[in-house]
């Protein structure tokens, strides 16, 4: 069949929104009519050249939400007309991992770069014949996608699909950072350094844990104030040094429990080490560009403090635990989805949600089919 999706071409080069042919899935796939899928910052990493993939057509986005309408003779445990959330690292159910239920580290994780499907084919080409790879296997930047089993997770019809979207990357990196990474406990206190999708969902994990003082850092002071309506307690506009200083004046010199940085690592974190208090946690959920080989951090500092720093990919836990545990926490009012919608477009408008997401103005934009 034919597809309009949106083809990245080429670093520096707007998304090209074309019409491609689409293979039927094969035994271990599924063919699903994309309805909704979010405007993630590592899709931007990717047309910027700061993310390589391996091939190029490709059809970017991960973030998605949608309904199947076929599927191949050996998918067990889905069927046509399921509602179903995208996982963006498949969770191939063989590898040591995934028998231990850590999905999120699946040893098939590092190929989403690379754009086959999990066979090492391709379902996508061009008008000329051309292949044309997904990312992260999912290619949810179109009408329609064929994706393997592994990358699928079937949800209840009643969850709207452009709010389950978002629980396919952004609400799970961000909550499950805090509850199940830094492991939050009740009268913590938690910085957040950048406060965009997954900093505004590790600021929500943060009140659901029960931290108590909760600092929102970002340079764009809509997103402070939006912070504060998912549970912040202070805002913060400073960087570097100051930010390091506005957040000791904050917690009496001490630090925070926990800091989380969730944008820009390479000049963020050393404030965000500096703002934790000894024997603290310092996360990273945000992507670096893979041409940054190291980050400053003085041993004998990180010695004598006895922090510790770590990463966070998923909110540290498999989603085929994680999102019916998100969802279960939307519908008792305990995670706001909704309200992280800034504004929704159509596929043509996809390069003016990225150009509105790089200037600040939402805090989550939405394609919705």
């Amino acid at each position: 069949m034919m597809t309009r999706a949106a083809v990245f071409r080429g670093v520096g080069a707007p998304l090209a929104v074309e019409t491609i042919g689409l293979d039927a899935p094969k035994p271990s796939e599924l063919l699903v009519k994309v309805a909704a899928v979010g405007l993630c910052r590592t899709d931007l990493h990717v047309m910027r050249g700061e993310r390589r993939v391996a091939m190029q057509p490709m059809v970017l986005g991960h973030e998605a939400a949608g309904v199947v309408e076929a599927i191949g003779a050996d998918v067990k445990g889905i069927a046509v007309g399921d509602h179903v959330v995208l996982t963006f690292i498949p969770g191939c159910g063989r590898c040591r991992w995934c028998a231990q239920g850590l999905h999120h580290l699946c040893a098939e994780g590092p190929r989403i770069t690379q754009g086959p499907q999990l066979d090492g084919t391709c379902r996508r080409h061009d008008r000329d014949g051309k292949d044309v790879g997904a990312f992260c296997m999912i290619g949810g930047f179109a009408e329609r996608t064929v994706v393997d089993q592994a990358s699928v997770l079937a949800i209840d019809k009643d969850i709207p699909l452009d709010l389950a979207s978002l629980v396919a990357c952004g609400v799970p990196a961000g909550v499950g950072a805090a509850r199940n990474r830094a492991k939050v406990k009740p009268g913590d206190s938690v910085l957040v350094v950048g406060c965009g999708g997954d900093g505004m969902n590790v600021v929500q994990g943060a009140k659901l844990a029960g931290a108590t003082t909760i600092i929102a850092a970002d340079i764009v002071p809509a997103k402070l104030d939006w912070a504060k309506q998912f549970g912040a307690t202070h805002g913060v506009n400073a960087t570097g040094e100051a930010l390091t200083k506005a957040v000791l004046a904050l917690t009496d010199g001490v630090g925070v429990s926990h800091s989380f940085v969730c944008i820009d690592p390479p000049a963020t974190l050393l404030p965000a080490f500096r703002a934790t208090a000894k024997a603290g946690n310092v996360v990273v959920t945000a992507l670096t560009p893979d041409t940054v080989t190291e980050i400053k951090i003085p041993p004998l500092e990180l010695f004598v403090t006895q922090k510790a720093i770590m990463g966070a990919v998923y909110g540290f836990q498999s989603p085929r635990l994680q999102i019916p545990d998100l969802l279960a926490l939307y519908r008792r009012g305990e995670i706001k989805l909704k309200e992280l919608i800034t504004r929704t477009y159509s596929l043509d408008e996809v390069n003016q949600g990225y150009a509105d997401l790089e200037a600040g103005q939402n805090l989550c934009g939405v394609i919705v089919f």
